[in-house]
């Protein structure tokens, strides 16, 4: 089973490529680019599960690169 990412591996690439941490509301950690569609992370103990870390991967690739 994958292991757990660490949040500041994730949001740290997230920054990298532009997007914003916007806000938090309780857990979910919301990075925001403008004309992007928004990236929503739950954080719990300073960890992300992999899908989630995928999932901004996943975005990063689709839409990171096209500005």
């Amino acid at each position: 089973m994958a292991r757990d990412k660490r949040f500041a591996e994730v949001k740290k690439l997230l920054e990298s490529h532009g997007w914003t941490l916007t806000r938090i509301n309780g857990s979910h950690h919301i990075f925001t680019k403008p004309g992007r569609p928004n990236v929503i992370i739950p954080v719990h103990r300073g960890k992300v599960k992999p899908a989630y870390a995928r999932q901004a991967q996943k975005i990063i690739e689709e839409h990171g690169q096209d500005d």
